[in-house]
């Protein structure tokens, strides 16, 4: 998309279309100079035409200030043509302008910057409308990026640091590290999508499963240094490229984006573009800082890459000489309460960590053993310094398949499109020097799903296997595809649903022209195929609606009665979860289950929550659960109950409790109060309450355990204890 010039041709056309007429006309007139009074649609055509135009946009380039050419220039550098306001800002400052938001304002009423609006917005009358519209949130612009190519050769008056002479040979990583990286986490998300909170968050569970992937976490094989938060950086580098995409609060897996099958160089422009836009991962905190409108790594990612474009190609940068001139000149980390602490520079991270794994830079060691830093020859093309860098190709027979299903790829020799590929129909088990992938059903079925046939999934075997794919991995590709292969799709068709097995023998016996889905379901093409004369229909389904209540939930709480005339077949699915069914249908035919400490802590393990369970209830039972319910569920994380023997003391009144409660000489004859009327009384302290009870007149009755209790011997009004 970095260089899609007609995705960027189309979104310039959006915006213009969204001027208020006076402010199209405004921005025309510096940017096309009509001479007569065009319609406004002639007027967005002209304007649309102009970045195809060479010479004017050189001469609009002159017509701008210094600073205003500076960034187009800072955006040519980037091929990042989508900024942030703010981070422009920061590099003019850094480049020695005054904190004057007027060069941008320039390029936005000249025609060659344009606001990225937010949708739906009413109809811009100005510029100054626009930035009062993103309510404190730093505003984004973009540039055509035929228009800003342009610029490429404006100088920008950066310092020359001196020179680091180095001892060691230049060390330069291959590339291949982060289009696998992103491979593998495409396939985790292909498995699983991620789910996101309303913040943007990954939650707890997913962030956690994120973080263990054996491949993701680890640092490069041939680190330099070590990047904090590797699987962040991949999800938000995913996100990025297209891989996949936000879908209802989930990211899940798109298609494999077209700049993968250009190459290694293509891939990096598009994974250098993206450095810019990364607001959720930087190398100082890592993923654990939010989003936010004041994120200054962007910009100094670019200067810290133009510091070493305005240099020799062969002449080395000392990387803490570069972090000085970023502390002392960036505007974010004038103040020196804002840098990090000695220890935890982030400079050093990003340029040896993860431009160096993206073969933006070299590395060597100078003569006091400090890393020094140059841009590759593949950098200075990325920069717009230098030619498309010409790499090496690499070898096409770079797989060796196993009788055992395991695919062995030697990293020298893989393409961006051949790891595409493999990642359709194996999974990663390691990305060191050798990868190793595994073939099993369910990454061929992914692959059957995703468009790959048993044909072109052999094809790219043997096309890049130095050996002839064996036969036993053939023939599970052949099965796997054949199975695929054999299921049937309906557009349309009846689902019916019996009460036994019996009956739906029965009725095919009958002449049904029905295909058996499972021992009660039986499925048919066409509906008028089918007489309906012979069937006793109990009722439909519109599958649409809210589930209905079907359940009766019996006095015991753990026995469920189904009624089939209002039951559907997700609840075919529901019950199994947590419940086992009774042997055969009750007297009314009605199927019954009933739950058990099995059964629960079975759907406990399957993920099955108390809230889930109670929210179940609630729908196909419209009751709240059961107490016996809740009580296998859940009375396991419970405290232990404690069980002794005490006597019980049980009033007439909870008047006459209270008092016994609060008056001193009986409250410390008492262990607790059982309910309103009822007392726990020790009992070795059963003498003495008999004896105070005596002297307040209350003669205290006894019953022995199990036996039947005696008749007072004196009226209801009368009161006292029994």
């Amino acid at each position: 998309m970095l260089h899609d010039h007609a995705y960027w041709t189309d979104l310039l056309r959006q915006t213009l279309t969204r001027y208020r007429e006076p402010l199209l006309r405004s921005v025309a007139a510096r940017l096309v100079k009509p001479r007569g009074q065009w319609p406004a649609g002639e007027v967005i055509d002209r304007c649309v035409g102009f970045v195809g135009n060479l010479v004017q946009i050189d001469r609009r380039l002159n017509e701008l200030s210094p600073a205003g050419r500076q960034v187009l220039a800072l955006i040519a550098h980037s091929r990042q043509p989508r900024w942030r306001l703010g981070n422009l800002l920061e590099m003019l400052v850094a480049l020695g302008h005054p904190p004057d938001v007027q060069p941008v304002l320039e390029l936005l009423e000249t025609g060659l910057l344009f606001p990225v609006l937010l949708d739906p917005v009413s109809p811009l009358r100005s510029i100054g409308e626009w930035l009062a519209q993103t309510g404190g949130a730093d505003p984004v612009v973009f540039a055509h990026p035929q228009v800003a190519v342009r610029a490429l050769g404006e100088k920008l008056d950066l310092p020359a640091l001196p020179p680091a002479a180095v001892e060691t040979p230049p060390r330069e990583a291959d590339g291949l590290d982060w289009p696998l990286r992103l491979s593998v986490f495409w396939q985790q998300v292909a498995a699983a999508p991620l789910r996101r909170t309303t913040t943007g968050e990954l939650f707890k569970r997913d962030l956690e499963r994120l973080k263990q992937d054996p491949l993701l976490a680890p640092p490069p094989a041939d680190a330099l240094v070590e990047a904090p938060d590797l699987p962040l950086l991949a999800a938000a580098l995913a996100q990025g490229e297209g891989l996949v995409h936000d879908e209802a609060g989930e990211l899940v897996a798109a298609a494999v984006p077209a700049a993968w099958d250009g190459g290694l160089p293509g891939v990096l422009e598009s994974l250098y573009g993206d450095l810019f836009c990364l607001h959720a991962w930087n190398p100082l905190e890592g993923g654990a800082a939010p989003e936010s409108t004041a994120n200054p790594f962007p910009s100094a990612y670019l200067l810290l890459f133009l510091l070493l474009a305005d240099r020799a190609p062969d002449a080395w940068c000392d990387v803490a000489e570069m972090e000085d001139w970023i502390f002392t000149h960036h505007p974010f980390w004038a103040s020196r309460d804002r840098r990090p602490p000695r220890g935890r520079t982030w400079v050093a991270t990003f340029l040896l960590g993860l431009a160096y794994d993206l073969r933006i830079v070299q590395a060597a060691r100078d003569l006091e053993n400090r890393w020094a830093v140059r841009l590759s020859p593949l950098g200075r093309w990325l920069l717009g310094l230098a030619q498309f860098p010409i790499l090496a190709p690499p070898h096409a027979q770079t797989l060796l398949v196993q009788p055992n299903l395991e695919i062995v790829a030697y990293r020298q020799a893989l393409t961006p499109a051949l790891i595409a590929r493999l990642s359709l129909f194996a999974s990663w088990k390691s990305i060191g020097p050798a990868c190793t992938l595994q073939l099993g059903p369910a990454t061929a079925y992914r692959a059957l799903e995703r468009g790959q046939t048993f044909e072109s999934i052999l094809g790219t075997l043997e096309q890049h296997a130095a050996r002839a794919v064996p036969a036993p991995v053939v023939e599970s590709l052949r099965t796997w595809a054949g199975k695929r292969e054999r299921l049937t799709v309906y557009a349309a068709a009846c689902l019916l649903e019996f009460n036994s097995s019996e009956e739906l023998q029965e009725a095919v016996a009958r002449g049904l022209p029905a295909v058996r889905l499972s021992d009660r379901l039986a499925l048919v093409a066409r509906d008028d195929a089918i007489d309906f004369r012979h069937f006793r229909l109990s009722g439909t389904r519109d599958y649409s609606l809210p589930p209905e209540p079907c359940v009766t939930v019996e006095p015991d709480g753990v026995h469920l009665t189904v009624d089939a005339t209002r039951s559907d077949l997700l609840l075919e699915t529901e019950l199994p979860r947590f419940a086992e069914p009774l042997p055969g249908p009750s007297a009314n035919g009605r199927r019954s289950f009933h739950l058990t400490p099995a059964s629960l802590a079975a759907g406990r393990d399957s993920g099955l929550t108390l809230a889930a369970l109670e929210e179940w209830f609630e729908d196909r039972a419209a009751v709240a659960l059961p107490p016996a319910v809740r009580l296998l569920l859940s009375g396991a994380d419970s405290a232990p109950p404690v069980l002794r023997p005490y006597l019980v003391l049980r009033l007439e009144s909870a008047e006459l409790a209270d008092g016994l409660m609060q008056w001193p000489q009986t409250r410390a004859l008492i262990l607790e109060r059982l309910g309103p009327t009822a007392l726990a009384v020790a009992q070795d302290k059963r003498p003495a309450l008999l004896s105070v009870l005596r002297e307040l007149g209350m003669a205290a009755g006894e019953q022995e355990s199990g036996s039947t209790p005696p008749l007072p011997a004196r009226s209801a009004s009368e009161g006292g204890p029994r």
